[in-house]
């Protein structure tokens, strides 16, 4: 019973300790965050800036928070770059006004004039709150050292020292602050891109499977890789300069009747995004653009431009098989001398002739199998099945098959004479057209076949 006591009031001493330094530890956090606030040289935090104007050589930059962000409303009125605008507030807000930030509690005339102080050329002022108190901070010149610049507060003394990037971003013009994403929509969320030219359009779909696909002017798979390259030129891509505020007097950048149209749909939406591409400026290095959401004529860089494909040959998947190994089932070579068959019995191994058939080396196989499935297609030459025998297809030189264990049907390549760019003609049954390949297709299908 007594050591039940004893233990009993090193618990209540222990946890009066505890509870001592826990309330101690709190007050010092209180004291350390009352500390923090009261050096700071603004007394509020960026959360609470409503509205800014940067002024200089009598022109003012004008924005104000709203719901969906940061806005310019002077000089013209256009979406901010939420991202610059937060970068700069957070720049101002990290000045400070104890000792080691003040230059000089009182200076003379001639000291405001070294700091560049005495006519300020930059100024900012913040609206806070609901009354929208305004907070002026004038701009001097950058230190010469440790990255600061001179500043003072509009109706007090002293000079401090704050960041140099809030002074170069200060000094900043509109460009910098305004919002220059070209597609405002996340390109995850787009199923649907259009291309379209004098010459014919390019349709590309992604439907339920996740698979994109032209369904124009060709029903063929398409290169997703090179339909997502293409989306995030576009979505991660910047406007190089804004030209005019309205679509006006359109043939002057070539956008009367543009040569070249994107259009983009967001899944659901019934409504394209379009961007309207115009007259190529050499000056800028890009050319004149106009789109659907929004007013204006600018500028894009022609490296984003020439990105986009002239023909949907470019933006067509380039794998000459497609088909699942594991799914495979069967195989047949014939050539003109020889016809080997390769089948799957049903403990999955390989034989020739049929399941009661010798084995085959399988690793010798998934390397041949593999070795295939690197080649691409080289060009799209027609899609004109009935003039086959014209590319020596018709019969061709050997034909490869092979089934899947999901389809009746197997995928064919049918390997035809030399083509002129040293290429190889083939006939591929999936893509349903010739194609160009490598001559050395026919060798490495040669050389196994030959071996076993």
């Amino acid at each position: 019973m007594k050591y039940f006591k004893t233990t009993f009031v090193w618990i209540i001493v222990l946890a009066g300790i505890a509870g001592y330094y826990f309330i101690d530890f709190k007050k010092t956090a209180i004291e350390t965050q009352k500390k923090e606030e009261a050096s700071k040289l603004l007394p509020f935090s960026a959360e609470q800036v409503l509205s800014m104007t940067i002024s200089k050589e009598g022109k003012d930059l004008v924005l104000e928070r709203w719901d969906k962000g940061w806005k310019i409303v002077a000089p013209v009125n256009a979406k901010a770059s939420n991202a610059a605008v937060e970068k700069f507030l957070k720049n101002v807000m990290d000045s400070r006004n104890d000792a080691e930030y003040v230059m000089d509690p009182n200076p003379t005339k001639e000291r405001l004039e070294e700091f560049g102080l005495s006519n300020p050329s930059v100024k900012l002022t913040l609206k806070v709150g609901k009354d929208l108190k305004a907070h002026t901070i004038l701009f001097g010149n950058r230190a010469p050292t440790m990255g600061t610049a001179y500043a003072r507060l509009e109706g007090q003394i002293p000079v401090y020292r704050v960041l140099a990037d809030a002074r170069s971003e200060a000094d900043k013009d509109v460009y910098y602050f305004r919002d220059k994403a070209v597609l405002r929509m996340n390109p995850v969320m787009i199923d649907q891109v259009s291309i379209a030219r004098p010459e014919g359009s390019i349709l590309a779909k992604l439907p339920e499977d996740g698979k994109w696909v032209i369904v124009k002017p060709v029903q063929a798979r398409a290169d997703t890789k090179r339909v997502f390259d293409l989306l995030g030129a576009f979505a991660n891509g910047e406007i190089k300069e804004f030209v005019s505020e309205k679509k006006e007097n359109l043939a002057t950048w070539g956008l009367q009747k543009p040569d070249l149209t994107l259009s983009f749909w967001v899944s659901g939406d019934s409504e394209p995004v379009r961007i309207d591409i115009g007259s190529r400026t050499a000056e800028k290095r890009g050319y004149f653009c106009a789109m659907s959401d929004r007013d204006g004529v600018f500028v894009l860089d022609e490296k984003a431009i020439n990105f986009i494909p002239r023909k949907a040959e470019d933006l067509r998947n380039r794998e000459l098989f497609f088909f699942e190994i594991e799914k495979l089932s069967k195989m047949e070579f014939k050539s003109r001398d020889k016809n080997v068959v390769l089948v799957k019995d049903p403990d999955k191994e390989w034989r020739k002739g049929g399941i009661k058939g010798d084995k085959v080396d399988f690793n010798a196989l998934m390397e041949f199998i593999n070795e295939l499935k690197k080649f691409e297609i080289k060009d799209f030459v027609s899609g004109d099945v009935r003039a086959t025998g014209g590319y020596g297809l018709d019969p061709g030189e050997m034909q490869i098959s092979f089934w899947s264990q999901d389809s009746k049907l197997p995928v064919s390549l049918t390997i035809g004479k030399a083509a002129p760019s040293g290429y190889v003609y083939a006939f591929s049954s999936s893509e349903n057209m010739v194609l160009a390949l490598e001559d050395k297709v026919k060798r490495v299908l040669q050389n196994y076949f030959d071996e076993i």
